[in-house]
C-alpha cells in the first residue's frame, strides 16, 4: 500500500469538510422546512426568495440565483409559485423585455414578517453560548470556504 493511500485508508468520513457541512445542510434544512410547514404555506426556497427580496426593491431571477446560489430551475418554479401564491408580482423590465423583475407583494411582506422573528430566535439558538470571536471566526472560515468553493484548479 502507498503512503498515500495509507492516508485515505485512515482518513475518516466525517473528517472531509465537505461532508460535514453537507450533512449539516440537510439537517438545518429539514429543521427550516418544518418551521416554516408549520407557520405557513412556503417552502425554504419560496422563503429565501422573499428574504433576499426584502432587502431590494425589484430584482431579477439572475439577481437571486447568484446571490442564492440555488439552481436556476428550482428558483424558477419557486418564483412561480410565488407569484401564483400572490407573494411576489413580476413585471417585464422596460429595458429588457427578456428579464422578469420581481417584487414582494404587501401579502408577501406579511408573511415574510410574519415568520422572519421565528428565524431569528432559530438563529439565536444556533449561535447560543459561542462568544462574539468564535462567530467572528466561524463566519471568517465560511467565507475562505465560499472562496474556496468557486476554483477549479486542483
Amino acid at each position: 500500500m502507498k503512503d498515500t493511500e495509507k492516508t485515505v485508508a485512515k482518513f475518516e468520513l466525517r473528517q472531509f469538510i465537505t461532508y460535514r457541512i453537507s450533512k449539516l445542510q440537510n439537517a438545518l434544512n429539514a429543521q427550516a422546512g418544518h418551521v416554516l410547514s408549520n407557520l405557513s404555506d412556503l417552502t425554504l426556497t419560496e422563503w429565501r426568495i422573499l428574504y433576499i427580496l426584502r432587502s431590494m426593491s425589484t430584482a431579477t431571477m439572475s439577481q437571486i440565483v447568484q446571490e442564492s446560489r440555488l439552481d436556476k430551475a428550482q428558483i424558477s418554479r419557486s418564483i412561480k409559485a410565488l407569484v401564483e401564491k400572490g407573494y411576489i408580482a413580476s413585471a417585464q423590465d422596460e429595458n429588457d423585455q427578456r428579464r422578469q423583475l420581481l417584487k414582494a407583494t404587501p401579502a408577501g411582506r406579511a408573511i415574510k414578517d410574519k415568520i422572519l422573528p421565528i428565524m431569528m430566535r432559530r438563529q439565536d439558538a444556533m449561535t447560543e453560548g459561542l462568544s462574539d470571536e468564535d462567530i467572528d471566526t466561524f463566519l471568517r472560515i465560511l467565507d475562505h470556504l465560499d472562496e474556496t468553493a468557486t476554483r477549479r484548479d486542483f
